[in-house]
C-alpha cells in the first residue's frame, strides 16, 4: 500500500493523466509475490554490468515485461538481498561501486531469425542502491519513459545489484545482454553487448531457474474508441504465445 501511494503521488506530481487511463500497471508483478534474493546465502547471486529482463516465470503472466499498450513508465521497484560486509566488498571491488540500477526500454526483433536483436530506445537515470540493501525500494523517474506496444521494460545494472533469486522452477528464464558464448559468471567476466541509446545488438545469453527481482510501474494510454482493449490476450508482437 505504501509503495502504491508513493507511485500515485509521483503520477500527480508529473502531471500524468491517471484519470484518463483509469489504471496503474505493475509489469513483472508475481502472485503471490516475488521470491527472495539469494543473498546473503552462499552463493550470493547478483546481476552485474548488464541489462536483462524476465522471459518467463511460473507465477507470472506470459512475457511479464512486455508492454501491451502505449503509455508511460513512471517508476520501478527492486527487491534487494541483504549482503554481508564481505560480500559487499567483493562486488564493489570486482564490478564497481556503489550497487546501482536504471530502467532501459528496448525493442526486440520480431522476425524469427532476429529475435535476439535488441535496440535500446530509452533509459532512465541511474539510482544508487547501497542504502536500500536488504529491502524493497521504489524509485520514481525524474522524467517518465514513453513506451509503445511491444516494447520491453528491462533493467540495466552499470555496476552490480543483488536482484536475483536462484533455485526457481525450470520454466523460469531470463534474458541477458551478454554475447553468445560469453555468458560468464562472477569468476569468468564477459562484457555485455553495446547498450548505448539507439544501438542494436544481439543478446546471446538466457539463464534458467533464476528470477530477476524488479517490477516497473506504467500507466497505459486510453485506447481509441473501438480498439481492442484486452491487454492480456496478446503479447506485444501481436502473436499468441504457443
Amino acid at each position: 500500500m505504501k509503495r502504491l501511494l508513493i507511485v500515485i503521488l509521483a503520477i500527480v506530481a508529473l502531471g500524468v493523466p491517471l484519470a484518463a487511463s483509469g489504471k496503474v500497471v505493475q509489469l513483472g508483478e508475481a502472485e503471490p509475490a516475488l521470491p527472495s534474493s539469494s543473498c546473503p546465502e552462499d552463493p550470493c547471486l547478483a546481476l552485474y554490468q548488464a541489462t536483462g529482463y524476465q522471459e518467463s516465470a511460473e507465477n507470472s503472466k506470459e512475457r511479464p515485461y512486455v508492454v501491451r499498450r502505449d503509455g508511460k513508465v513512471l517508476a520501478f521497484t527492486v527487491k534487494l538481498g541483504k549482503l554481508t560486509a564481505e560480500q559487499i566488498r567483493f562486488f564493489d571491488n570486482r564490478f564497481g561501486m556503489p550497487a546501482s540500477a536504471r530502467l532501459s526500454i528496448v525493442n526486440r526483433g520480431k522476425k524469427r531469425g532476429r529475435r535476439n536483436e535488441h535496440r535500446v530506445l530509452a533509459r532512465s537515470e541511474v539510482f544508487s542502491l547501497r542504502k536500500y540493501l536488504g529491502s524493497s525500494a521504489t524509485f520514481v523517474l525524474e522524467e517518465p519513459l514513453a513506451v509503445e506496444r511491444g516494447n520491453v521494460v528491462a533493467i540495466t545494472v552499470p555496476t552490480w545489484a543483488p536482484i536475483l533469486a536462484g533455485e526457481q522452477d525450470k520454466a523460469t528464464e531470463w534474458r541477458s545482454s551478454r554475447r553468445k558464448g560469453r555468458c560468464g559468471t562472477t569468476n569468468r567476466l564477459a562484457p555485455p553487448a553495446p547498450q548505448g541509446l539507439g544501438t542494436t545488438a544481439k543478446w546471446g545469453c538466457n539463464y534458467s531457474e533464476a528470477r530477476l527481482l524488479y517490477t516497473a510501474t506504467y500507466v497505459p494510454n486510453n485506447p481509441p474508441t473501438g480498439e481492442d482493449n484486452d491487454e492480456n490476450g496478446r503479447d506485444g508482437e501481436g502473436e499468441r504465445r504457443r
